[in-house]
């Protein structure tokens, strides 16, 4: 899990680059703009991001494009995260244009969109009714 005493990665500025909501209503949504490599501690703060903020915007996109790496565990935890946002009814955008987080299935219920570019989340988020 990239605990070891002697595996500590060193301290990043801030994993979370942005957090906001775009749009009012309706037509909310929340957005994670994550950076750097993300690893365990990382990927914690990420969940406690969200898990603070408890989106009440019925989307959430993560926006992995400032991203150079996940590891393992943090791929796991975000998926997680993900899979129960789906399962309280929230949709699920991850834009990823370098593949960062490929196949990204959260499996058991879960649903992530997965698009390549913010111009394309606007697009699909607009679609929606």
């Amino acid at each position: 899990m990239g605990l070891h005493v002697m595996e500590v990665p060193p301290a990043a500025r801030a994993v979370v680059r942005s957090h906001h909501v775009v749009g009012t209503g309706p037509d909310a949504t929340r957005v994670l703009q994550l950076q750097g490599g993300i690893r365990f501690a990382a990927a914690e703060r990420v969940v406690r991001e969200v898990v603070d903020a408890g989106p009440a915007e019925p989307r959430v996109v993560f926006d992995l494009t400032a991203v150079s790496s996940i590891d393992d565990v943090a791929r796991r935890m975000l998926l997680e995260v993900a899979r129960r946002l789906t399962l309280d009814g929230l949709a699920i955008y991850l834009i990823d244009p370098e593949s960062i987080l490929p196949d990204p299935d959260p499996g058991d219920g879960g649903h992530i969109i997965a698009i390549s570019n913010l111009e394309d989340a606007v697009d699909a988020v607009a679609k929606i009714p």
